[in-house]
């Protein structure tokens, strides 16, 4: 259990900083729009770091969230690369905007998901 614990941070860590560079070649006009960018695509792991840890410390983390925090980082940043990157265009700031909002969804679709998948599993 404690590798899967520790792959995952490093996953959401890296994840963050990659997030952090691809900010940078988007090439924000003000410092504080660079800020404002990185924080907002760093949020998503930020929150599932903190709600991990806070459910580890009550004893109540399932491995399957940590597998779907680490499908969630991994998904994030294919998708910034494959916006920013492979197919840049017009309604591109709009997808890195959402970015956030779209792994919030695919948590909400992959938590039940995962846990059934467990639960079956199992048996």
């Amino acid at each position: 259990m404690k590798w899967i614990v520790r792959l995952t941070f490093i996953l959401m860590a890296t994840a963050a900083c990659i997030s952090v560079i691809f900010v940078r070649e988007l090439k924000p006009a003000s410092g504080s729009a660079f800020l404002f960018i990185a924080a907002w695509l760093v949020l998503p792991y930020a929150i599932m770091s903190a709600a991990l840890i806070a459910f580890r410390r009550k004893q109540y983390t399932p491995v399957n969230w940590h597998v779907v925090a680490a499908l969630v980082s991994i998904g994030g940043t294919v998708f910034l690369a494959d916006v920013i990157f492979w197919h840049p265009d017009a309604q591109g700031a709009i997808a890195v905007f959402m970015t956030p909002f779209l792994q919030a969804g695919v948590i909400a679709l992959l938590l039940p998901v995962a846990s059934w998948v467990s639960r079956h599993v199992r048996r």
